[in-house]
């Protein structure tokens, strides 16, 4: 299992994650969406965003005043946040500490945060040495927007995950992926491991692309997800998508979120989102190609790590 940081290898008034902090962070999450500072941030999310910090608490910092949780860092989640009664007392500068020796301890050089569009945020954020680096998009597929069906070449077949025995293989497959992507990503088994075995998880909702003559190698995926907004419609999210480099140039990505679309339309979804990275062109223009468009810029900012203290 991964291991965090201990209290003693944090900056004074900074603790690791300690169970139960999660109701506390989802509290102030709320708190933050009710007065608008998590833009194009869906109220659902903030409930999943607090789950997993519980479920993978060595990924989390909290920072603490007089006993009451001020705020927190999660680098791999490109988080640092402060609420609102605790701004301005240092906390902001502690936890950016704390994220830069929790980002050095997992071989990372730079700790890397979401940075509204915010004159205080940005001047935090400059005054403490950080430098903007590239914008994470937020695109929007209006329902009436017209998505051709999917329409795999022959060379290739497709099946839905199979949980458990198919998990240590997404896992390769999808960090094999976006190793060299704009923004890394990098999953862990363990945690795939969890989603898959919930009772409530889709099997349906992650398509697995291999080639027809190996059908045992994966070579691109889509994940799905779905939520009700706050007036009762469905909103459908394809989560991430993927093709390995040597299968790229061959239209799978087009139709992996052909299928996305299709799949969640036909679930009752009206509105669709997609989120990349601003120096992924080509994805970007794919997606736009397909209908999508920008609706929401989630800027993110840099600084090296050095020995984070």
């Amino acid at each position: 299992m991964a291991r965090g940081l201990t209290d003693d290898e944090l900056p004074a008034g900074v603790r690791a994650f300690r169970a139960g902090d999660e109701v506390g962070i989802l509290a102030a999450m709320h708190r933050m969406h009710d007065r608008g500072e998590l833009e194009g941030v869906d109220r659902p999310f903030l409930a999943e965003s607090a789950e997993r910090m519980a479920s993978e608490p060595w990924l989390v910092s909290v920072a603490e005043d007089e006993g009451r949780l001020a705020g927190w860092v999660a680098p791999v989640h490109d988080d640092l946040s402060v609420d609102l009664p605790f701004r301005r007392r240092g906390h902001g500068t502690r936890l950016v500490e704390a994220g830069r020796r929790m980002a050095a301890a997992t071989g990372r050089t730079e700790l890397r945060l979401w940075v509204p569009h915010r004159p205080d945020a940005e001047a935090f954020a400059r005054a403490l040495g950080f430098r903007y680096q590239s914008s994470l998009w937020k695109l929007r597929l209006d329902p009436t927007t017209p998505v051709a069906a999917p329409a795999f070449p022959d060379d290739v077949v497709v099946r839905w995950v199979e949980p458990g025995a198919d998990d240590a293989a997404v896992v390769d497959v999808a960090n094999t992926i976006f190793l060299d992507h704009p923004s890394p990503i990098q999953l862990e088994l363990e945690h795939v491991a969890r989603v898959h075995a919930k009772p409530g998880f889709d099997p349906s909702t992650l398509l697995l692309v291999a080639p027809a003559e190996d059908r045992e190698r994966i070579i691109g995926f889509c994940r799905l997800g779905a939520w009700q907004d706050d007036a009762g419609e469905l909103v459908g999210d394809v989560r991430l998508v993927g093709v390995v480099r040597e299968w790229r140039g061959r239209g799978l990505g087009r139709q992996l979120v052909r299928w996305g679309v299709e799949a969640l339309r036909s679930r009752g979804a009206g509105v669709i989102h997609l989120d990349v990275d601003s120096e992924n062109e080509d994805a970007l223009h794919l997606y736009e190609t397909l209908g999508f468009a920008p609706e929401v810029e989630w800027p993110h900012w840099v600084i090296p790590v050095g020995d984070g203290r």
